[in-house]
């Protein structure tokens, strides 16, 4: 075989086409500006559902705490950080409101009360159960 016949034959080529490219990329790109509004929306919620959490696990603590050192704990808020006998305690990017003071007991009872959390966009009411404390959250909103 010469030189000459050999430079004739059509090699295969293998690949995508520019326009098969263009194509890949438009579609994959239509996709992402659908889920990523939804993906932002769920990731958000997320994030506020772990903020109230935090504050759910932190209660729950105080609760036992004034049981077993015998020591009672008052609930208020002031600019929108939560008090508890006088001091401040504030959650990054939760805002929260006690509607009136609620009281652990030393006992380890409580008086019962309700407290708004404002975590981004979300509302929730956290709802204090009397006598025994339990711990309800609801979304509002």
């Amino acid at each position: 075989m010469s030189y000459s016949e050999g430079s004739n034959k059509k090699r295969s080529q293998k690949g995508f086409t520019l326009i098969e490219l263009l194509i890949v990329i438009s579609i994959i790109g239509i996709m992402l500006t659908v889920s990523l509004p939804v993906s932002f929306a769920m990731y958000s919620r997320y994030t506020a559902d772990l903020k109230v959490q935090e504050i759910m696990v932190y209660l729950s603590d105080m609760r036992l705490d004034s049981f077993l050192y015998s020591e009672s704990k008052i609930i208020t808020s002031v600019n929108d950080d939560l008090v508890i006998n006088g001091n401040p305690k504030a959650f990054d990017d939760v805002r929260i409101r006690v509607d009136s003071p609620i009281e652990f007991y030393k006992n380890g009872t409580t008086s019962g009360g309700s407290i708004k959390l404002y975590a981004g966009d979300y509302i929730f009411n956290l709802q204090v159960e009397a006598p025994l404390g339990g711990l309800t959250v609801t979304a509002a909103g």
